[in-house]
């Protein structure tokens, strides 16, 4: 059965199936991002309701997505092997597994649990959503994604901050919060920091965002 997504994660989908249809079209790279923000956005409406080890996560997450590309896919007289895909996803989102396992944790520990989306907001004309996990009235953590196929400058990213990491995800640890930084998405998890952070951590979110570019 198709997952049924969010419409970020919508886009991220159709965009994707038109990406594998004329792959000889499309660079490598952004068929990799693109598949990699859609299991990414899959992991994130997943953890809202189920309490899964990161592992689970991730792997029940990448089976979602490959069964649903691959039906739309066959469904038009293509046929796609996932298997490099699936293989670079694992490598590359296990860390952000890892975080949104935890914070699905703690919310689910705790009452009134909810996703809050912000408005739409835009850097360098690339409109992007940003998310938070709440518990109560502590907000636990932040992501932001692009929503039209992007990518991040890493050289501009290692001029303005610390990063750590020669390639998608790096992470960067800049005053009291450490981003994980894929190729067009940014968390941060707030779970042991105060409700004060977050707006600092929101706005330097927003402005990491800044250094994204069209892919």
């Amino acid at each position: 059965m198709k997952f049924l997504y969010s419409p970020s994660g919508a886009y991220l989908f159709e965009n994707l199936i038109d990406l594998l249809r004329n792959q000889e079209r499309h660079n490598n790279l952004v068929v990799d991002a693109t598949f990699n923000e859609l299991v990414k956005e899959t992991m994130l409406e997943k953890a809202q309701f189920e309490r899964l080890t990161d592992v689970a996560l991730l792997s029940t997450s990448l089976d979602l997505v490959i069964q649903s590309l691959d039906s739309e896919l066959k469904a038009r007289g293509v046929d796609v092997d996932f298997s490099s895909y699936r293989k670079d996803a694992q490598n590359r989102l296990k860390f952000a597994a890892k975080e949104m396992a935890s914070l699905a944790a703690a919310a689910h520990e705790g009452e009134n649990q909810r996703q809050v989306p912000e408005p739409l907001v835009t850097a360098q004309g690339i409109p992007f959503q940003l998310t938070s996990l709440r518990m109560g009235s502590q907000f636990n953590g932040l992501y932001a994604f692009a929503v039209e196929t992007a990518t991040f400058d890493l050289e501009a990213l290692q001029k303005k901050y610390p990063v750590e990491g020669d390639w998608f995800p790096v992470t960067i640890s800049e005053n009291d919060f450490l981003f994980i930084v894929d190729y067009s998405s940014v968390m941060v998890n707030l779970s042991h920091l105060s409700h004060d952070h977050w707006a600092r951590a929101k706005s330097e979110l927003v402005e990491m965002m800044n250094c994204l570019r069209p892919a």
